[in-house]
């Protein structure tokens, strides 16, 4: 009764774990490092900046450059940014009126460094933020890793389980015949004399007084 309790509790608790091991990964996939490049209170320049890769690797990042102009003056203006990569290739840009709006850009950057550039009109200031999900490219890659390693520790968890209830079972057997072959306890060898009656408890000692 007692195994088939706990089976029915494994079968529930691998499933809950498995669900709640993906869902913190996919958190963690899902999150993003920000790289400031200026906001509202810094002047306008160029940035130069250098994305790590996870692991070492070179494999695209999902990004998302947030961009945002304003005007204390006027209601129209020019403005434009461009990300140039270490080689000075373009890979992305935008310009447009300052009124304009989603005036950013989504796409994905490979480990390395960027340039990026902002050209606005007199009295339009910004605020630059560049969003980099570093382990955004192995979401599938960190579930089926995750759920894998999971179901060979449920695995691993069972065999020993399974071993070690046959180990203690078979040792508590092989005690049991040890004890029911040899239900006396041997006579020691080497003192003899120690197994021996003393004299004065002897039944067939002379009576004392004769």
């Amino acid at each position: 009764m007692e195994t088939m309790e706990r089976k029915t509790l494994n079968m529930i608790l691998w499933p809950v774990a498995l669900l709640l091991l993906n869902s913190i990964w996919f958190g963690v996939s899902d999150n993003s490092a920000p790289y400031e490049i200026n906001d509202y209170d810094h002047p306008i320049e160029d940035r130069t900046l250098t994305l790590g890769g996870v692991f070492g690797q070179d494999k695209p990042m999902p990004a998302k450059f947030d961009v945002e102009f304003k005007s204390s003056s006027t209601e129209v203006g020019a403005v434009g940014w461009q990300i140039f990569d270490q080689n000075s290739i373009l890979i992305a840009e935008w310009s447009g009126d300052v009124s304009d709006e989603n005036t950013g850009w989504e796409g994905e950057l490979i480990p390395g460094t960027y340039r990026i550039e902002t050209t606005v009109s007199q009295d339009i200031s910004t605020e630059q933020t560049l969003f980099i999900q570093p382990f955004g490219s192995y979401s599938l890659e960190g579930h089926v890793a995750l759920s894998f390693l999971l179901v060979m520790v449920a695995f691993a968890e069972t065999f020993l389980r399974i071993k070690g209830a046959e180990y203690l079972e078979k040792k508590s057997t092989h005690a049991s015949t040890i004890r029911e072959t040899a239900p006396f306890t041997r006579r020691g060898r080497s003192m003899p004399e120690h197994d021996m009656p003393h004299p004065e408890y002897d039944p067939w000692r002379t009576p004392k007084g004769l």
